[in-house]
């Protein structure tokens, strides 16, 4: 049990509502991923962001930073650097492996803060227990492992048996379908989940978030009525990430061949980082030629699938944007445009 307010909180209420946020977040959660990706050499487009629960994480070249509302109100707020090694630097320089490497630290990252966040939420700063960790990472992993066999191995196979049924249908006919039907999986999916109140206020927070980069990338004053001004979309969003790794998925397996069902299983596990990989540097190359009308066509589809994934943001989900995207430039050695709002916040308790 936790306490809120004085009072218990069941620990199954808060890992239930946990797991709804985990997977709901997976889409838009490799946003900072998409950021990495497409980065140039200006600045501002370093930084990219996920939602969390009742909060805001923003992350820049180094660093991250994080505001939390917490349920007496307030803003807390921490920031932390991003993993750094010589064998990170190396990494990160190798095509393919880079990718590989950027969302694993994405999807560890985003984890470890929608855990904490699920903690703040629940009245509780304090780091969890290990027992509380071991479950909650096993459980974020099996959220992991069922997205994975429900957005992709499921399609697969079911384009397989219908295909099958068929007779003489091309392969490239066949990963077709499976395109489809991954898309439709998933924004089914989607808009499923964001009939719940907790996720409708993740997709709000996702709003916000992206409306405060647009802001940023504008180089204009992180306020409140500025942000308002912005569209909820954006283009470096996690779910444009996702429309690549729907067609190099389809092209990749493609050339791996027809398999029958316990090989097609096995090669969409084992290809998946692959994929993300491949997928990763087709970001890199679109982010040099953002304005080409053939990026704009491929950005397309994940900017009408943020129709789905973010809503209008009210002003208090504006100030916990601002407050993360202020506190990670000043991590960053940066700072906010001049005339910049500065919402009340506090640190959080501990990291």
């Amino acid at each position: 049990m936790r306490r809120r307010n004085g009072v218990a909180v069941p620990r199954t209420r808060r890992l239930h509502r946990l797991t709804r946020a985990s997977f709901a977040a997976l889409p838009h959660a490799l946003t900072t991923a998409a950021a990495s990706a497409t980065s140039t050499s200006q600045q501002f487009i370093a930084y990219g962001g996920q939602a969390l629960v009742d909060g805001v994480l923003m992350r820049g070249p180094t660093h991250i930073g994080v505001a939390l509302r917490t349920p007496e109100g307030e803003i807390a707020t921490a920031h932390e650097p991003l993993p750094s090694s010589e064998l990170r630097t190396k990494a990160v320089a190798l095509p393919l492996a880079r990718g590989i490497l950027v969302l694993w630290e994405t999807l560890t990252i985003g984890a470890h803060w929608l855990m904490r966040s699920a903690d703040v939420a629940a009245g509780d700063e304090e780091p969890a227990t290990v027992s509380s960790r071991i479950a909650i990472v096993g459980m974020l992993f099996a959220t992991l492992l069922v997205a994975i066999i429900g957005f992709n191995v499921v399609p697969a196979v079911i384009a397989g048996i219908l295909t099958g049924l068929v007779g003489g249908t091309p392969l490239l006919v066949e990963r077709a379908l499976d395109g489809v039907l991954q898309v439709c999986v998933l924004l089914g999916y989607l808009a499923l989940v964001g009939r719940s109140g907790d996720i409708d206020r993740t997709y709000r927070y996702h709003g916000a978030e992206h409306r405060a980069i647009h802001t940023l990338e504008n180089e204009q004053a992180l306020t409140r009525q500025n942000l308002a001004r912005y569209p909820t979309a954006h283009p470096r969003c996690g779910t444009e990430f996702l429309v690549v790794v729907i067609l190099v998925s389809i092209v990749f397996f493609s050339l791996v061949g027809r398999l029958d069902m316990i090989g097609t299983i096995i090669s969409r596990i084992i290809g998946i980082p692959l994929v993300a990989g491949i997928a990763y540097e087709v970001l890199r190359l679109l982010g040099r030629y953002r304005t080409n009308i053939v990026a704009r066509a491929l950005a397309a589809p994940g900017i009408a699938v943020q129709r789905i994934t973010t809503r209008k943001p009210d002003d208090a989900m504006h100030d916990v944007a601002i407050v993360a995207l202020t506190v990670a430039l000043h991590a960053n050695g940066a700072a906010a445009p001049a005339g910049s709002e500065r919402p009340t916040s506090r640190s959080l308790g501990s990291l």
